[in-house]
């Protein structure tokens, strides 16, 4: 196992040089010091916590965007935050050049389950963190069990996902508690058999767009500059209607339900454009011969994986996502923070993450009418198209719990409830 330790950076900085983190000498009774620290922010009461996050999962999908925005925003905020990951993992990558202190760690197998928990034991006594944070299974397996042997006052179990739950002892046995994304993933925790009172919902932060001058007098008449100047580089005109979809091309997010939903008004809208943005086999090369078989192929674009795909999706008149399960979905917020309309099925946390009928229109699962019967009403209705995504915009200027803020906030009285409850504390 080792620790990184850049140069520290700011929050939004990918600065910093790494270099080996001090090892160091366990602190004098470091809960007691933290918990009875205090600082004031805005006339908010902050309690710095020193938090260890933990991540087993190596790729950079929607769980590890969360966790690396939740990250940046509790660091802002005044606590200490580092994190846990396995070698090569690319969120362990992004964290360290943001200024992060990174762990590393192998996971998987048994005898690297019985020999982390051990080091994982002898971590956090060493660093006197008051919380861990596990996230998927296996790193839940190691990093639970060995906080909760080392002595750390609060663990917690994140769930990102809507999943079946095939264990409990990484939601009952290890943690002493478990946050979610959404009100949909608590309940189906509930019925599996976890304590309600046991279970917090903090959703995901939407960000505002860096690339955008938001400060400028009128913020909106900027995006709208931006929407022109990214169609202009894909090489759309403003004739022509553009459907966009962000999402890792995977069978459970319904790409292919929605080239057959708007097949037929490709056929009836030759200026109609479909953008798929994200990569994944063996969906592609589904998607690549589905839009030669619907004769559109001309009309659908696949542009692969993309940096920067909220910029581009500036570009799009309406976005789409015909997901067959979704525990939150932040793509959802960042089309609204660009003023983009949604058409979406009703799954999982998604009613959750849009106003439906104000920036949305939803489509019941499995009912293909249904949701090409939603795209054409946007598509032939450009009014209706400014008036959900202005909707959608406002909205994002105003809804306090998705913001870094109402996010961190939420967050920490989870955190401060929970270490009173299990006797951490006065809150």
């Amino acid at each position: 196992m080792d620790a990184t330790s850049p140069v520290p950076a700011e929050p939004s900085s990918f600065a910093g040089s790494p270099r080996q983190a001090d090892a160091g000498a366990p602190v004098a009774d470091p809960h007691a010091q933290a918990l009875a620290a205090g600082a004031e922010a805005a006339g908010h009461r902050v309690i710095p916590l020193k938090i260890l996050h933990t991540e087993a999962a190596k790729g950079f999908g929607g769980q590890e965007i969360y966790i690396y925005r939740h990250m940046l925003a509790m660091r802002e905020r005044g606590h200490d935050v580092s994190l846990l990951c396995q070698p090569g993992a690319r969120l362990g990558e992004i964290a360290r050049e943001a200024g992060f202190t990174v762990h590393t760690l192998k996971m998987g197998g048994l005898l690297r389950l019985l020999r982390g928990i051990g080091t994982v034991s002898r971590l956090v006594r060493r660093h006197g963190y008051h919380v861990v944070n596990t996230t998927s299974r296996r790193d839940s397996l190691i990093a639970a069990a060995g906080a909760r042997l080392g002595g750390t006052p609060l663990v917690v179990r994140s769930r990102h996902l809507m999943s079946p739950v095939n264990s409990l002892l990484t939601y009952t046995g290890l943690p002493h508690r478990v946050l979610t994304v959404s009100s949909f993933v608590k309940q189906l925790l509930v019925t599996r058999g976890i304590a309600g009172e046991r279970i917090g919902i903090v959703p995901p932060i939407a960000v505002p767009p860096q690339w955008t001058q938001i400060n400028k007098d009128d913020p909106w008449q900027c995006l709208q500059e931006t929407r022109t100047e990214v169609r202009r580089e894909l090489g759309f005109d403003d004739d022509q209607i553009v459907v966009g979809c962000v999402a890792v091309l995977r069978e459970p997010k319904g790409h292919a339900d929605l080239l057959h939903a708007i097949a037929p008004l490709c056929r009836r809208h030759r200026n109609l454009q479909l953008v798929i943005v994200g990569d994944g086999q063996p969906v592609m090369d589904r998607l690549l011969a589905l839009r030669a078989e619907l004769g559109i192929a001309s009309q659908v674009h696949l542009l692969g994986y993309r940096l920067g795909a909220c910029r581009l999706m500036t570009a799009f008149d309406i976005f789409a996502l015909a997901s067959h399960k979704e525990a939150a979905g932040t793509v959802f917020l960042e089309a609204a923070y660009v003023g983009v309309p949604i058409v979406a099925t009703r799954v999982g946390g998604v009613p959750e993450m849009v106003m439906e009928g104000s920036n949305a229109m939803l489509a019941p699962l499995g009912d293909p009418a249904a949701l090409t019967h939603a795209l054409q009403t946007l598509v032939e209705d450009p009014q209706e198209r400014r008036r959900m995504g202005r909707a959608g915009w406002e909205w994002m200027h105003s809804a306090q719990r998705f913001t870094p803020a109402g996010h961190t906030e939420a967050t920490e009285h989870y955190y401060h409830q929970w270490l009173k409850e299990l006797g951490h504390g006065q809150r």
